[in-house]
């Protein structure tokens, strides 16, 4: 290193560190808004939704002297993420020498993680340069550790060129290629004209303001206007591909502007939670929600767009699913803040369930898309709304549709019915909507 007094005092030397070796610390988002403005200032890759360990990337980097090495092992969720644009540029912008990629292994024995550990230097990268590569993928810690001896004289490699702020997916060239295919010529889902994605409820308090069907009925049998403000809920536990199952929970929907007088029994009810429902003061560290504007029985959140759930027909989805699944709804069912629903003023909505419910879909969101450690998907309204979305004509859109009527009729009589062939028809009508061929297709379906 070029100072040992540097590594006391974690600050550059004149000439910088020949190598930085380090496990960052992974810290979410939500858990740093004390030090907020302290990142902001400090860090040219901020974002609100980053966790702790994406800045240590930056911070290491900076400390290198030129040609210095950084290796770290940290969470690799920044290959995927809109947070982890910035940092994707930064190190790619470097020369790469080693990227070993841990999908859901137990690189740490107990500890199911998906982490990466990079090598690279701090100088230009050079055009047509290929990087060491491997990938981990579902191990268990023994079998980890035995996979790793056997395969590290064997590991491949990968183009540099082909990294850059974009996400990484280290997919083979016939993948990479299909994937820009399916992008090509076609809008993202939140340029489509008319369709939107709004998250679900935050209430801020959940036991205050999620009750159960019995506590609905009590208070409607106290007084009918209360109705008013309980709406039938959903969770995205609920939610399963094509349906969804009625959910025992109910929310008060006291928004911003509510009367609350005009609902005396809803006012009691809250009440009992008073203490944490006030809002806090930004120094206050004693129970109670978030500071803001709201008063103490209003839901947290403005919701300004709460009409959106009371429309007839909309898709849903929950943030975090174990399988792809997409439903619709036709209930005016509201959803909580782990949950999404998208609405259609222009094309046909059974139109857009079939291609987001579509193996296609399914196969691209491996390039974009977060699983979690344990192997769920992270359905993110900021992942949904970049899905490659092909208009088509008005005959395709209405093929498909009709072809999602047929499977949601067959659902609402008997929800284990088999419908994998209706399925299948669907899917090759959104391979050729997308234009695939047969080689391309066998790609998606694996």
């Amino acid at each position: 290193m070029a100072h040992g007094q540097a590594v006391r005092r974690w600050g550059p030397s004149k000439e910088g560190f020949d190598i930085v070796i380090g496990n960052p610390p992974y810290v979410e988002a939500k858990k740093l808004k004390y030090i907020t403005s302290i990142l902001k200032e400090k860090f040219a890759i901020y974002s609100g939704t980053a966790d702790l360990s994406i800045y240590f990337n930056e911070l290491g980097v900076n400390l290198l002297a030129e040609k210095g090495i950084i290796s770290y092992i940290t969470t690799n969720k920044f290959f995927n993420t809109g947070y982890g644009e910035k940092v994707r540029r930064q190190l790619s912008s470097q020369h790469i020498n080693i990227i070993l990629n841990f999908e859901q292994v137990e690189v740490f024995e107990n500890v199911l993680v998906s982490s990466v550990i990079f090598n690279i230097s701090k100088r230009n990268k050079i055009p047509k340069s290929i990087f060491t590569y491997e990938q981990f993928y579902k191990l268990k810690f023994q079998e980890f550790k035995r996979q790793f001896v056997e395969r590290q004289n064997m590991f491949g490699v990968y183009p540099q060129d082909y990294l850059n702020e974009k996400e990484w997916s280290f997919s083979d060239m016939s993948q990479l290629m299909l994937k820009e295919k399916i992008e090509k010529s076609h809008l993202i889902l939140k340029e489509v004209k008319g369709v939107k994605i709004y998250r679900g409820v935050t209430t801020g308090y959940n036991p205050a303001f999620i009750i159960s069907n019995e506590q609905r009925d009590k208070l409607i049998a106290e007084d009918i206007k209360n109705k008013r403000v309980i709406k039938n809920m959903l969770q995205g536990r609920n939610i399963r591909k094509w349906y969804y199952n009625e959910s025992e929970d109910n929310l008060i929907f006291t928004r911003r502007g509510t009367d609350i007088e005009d609902f005396p029994s809803i006012k009691t009810h809250l009440f009992a939670f008073y203490n944490n429902l006030k809002p806090k003061t930004p120094d206050d560290s004693s129970e109670g929600r978030k500071p803001g504007t709201y008063k103490w029985f209003e839901i947290l959140d403005n919701t300004a767009y709460y009409l959106e759930f009371e429309k007839s027909e909309k898709i849903i989805w929950g943030l975090t699913a174990d399988k792809w699944a997409y439903a619709l709804d036709t209930e005016q069912h509201y959803l909580p803040s782990n949950a999404y629903i998208l609405t259609s003023e222009t094309i046909s909505i059974r139109f857009i369930l079939g291609l987001l419910n579509s193996k296609l879909l399914h196969y691209y969101f491996r390039f974009i898309g977060v699983m979690t450690a344990g192997g769920a998907y992270t359905l993110k309204a900021a992942t949904i709304e970049v899905l490659p979305i092909a208009i088509g004509t008005k005959e395709q859109q209405k093929e498909i549709a009709l072809k999602v009527e047929s499977i949601l009729n067959a659902k609402a009589k008997n929800k284990q019915v088999d419908v994998s062939s209706t399925e299948s028809e669907i899917d090759r009508l959104v391979y050729n909507l997308y234009g695939l061929s047969e080689d391309e297709i066998k790609i998606v379906e694996g």
